[in-house]
Formats: C-alpha cells, structure tokens, sequence
C-alpha cells in the first residue's frame, strides 16, 4: 500500500474513533461541559492559527504544488 494511501487510511481511522469515542462520551454524560472562555478560545481559534503557522512555514521553506510543476510538464 503506497504511504499516502496508508496515512489518509491511518488518519481516517483515527478520526472514526475519536468520533465513536466521543458519542460513547455524550451518550453517557447527559449533562452541558462547563467552559471556560480560554478553553473556548483555543477551541475556536486553535485550529485556524494552527493551519496558517503549518502554511506559513510551507511557504517559507518553498514547499508548495507550483515547485512540482516542472516534473508534471515532462
């Protein structure tokens, strides 16, 4: 199985059970989660922020789909 493939499969299986795990989670714990604002902070704006650093540093380092367009051309 080529590597690409087995992440996706590895990452895709990670998220079916963290999303199984957190129904079995909800199903029995009825009640709200009590929050707090940093919490829902890093909830709300973590993911973004996490996203533009990992982009921001692929741009850097001159990663990117443009530097593979000279082996698609041949």
């Amino acid at each position: 199985m080529p590597l690409k493939l087995s992440s996706l499969l590895g990452v895709w299986l990670l998220a079916l059970f963290i999303s199984a795990a957190l129904r079995l989670w909800g199903a029995t714990h009825l009640d709200p989660v009590p929050l707090a604002w940093p919490g829902l902070l890093v909830l709300v704006f973590g993911p973004p922020v996490v996203l533009a650093v990992w982009l921001l540093l692929g741009w850097a380092d001159g990663e990117g789909e443009s530097d593979d367009r000279d082996q698609e051309s041949s």
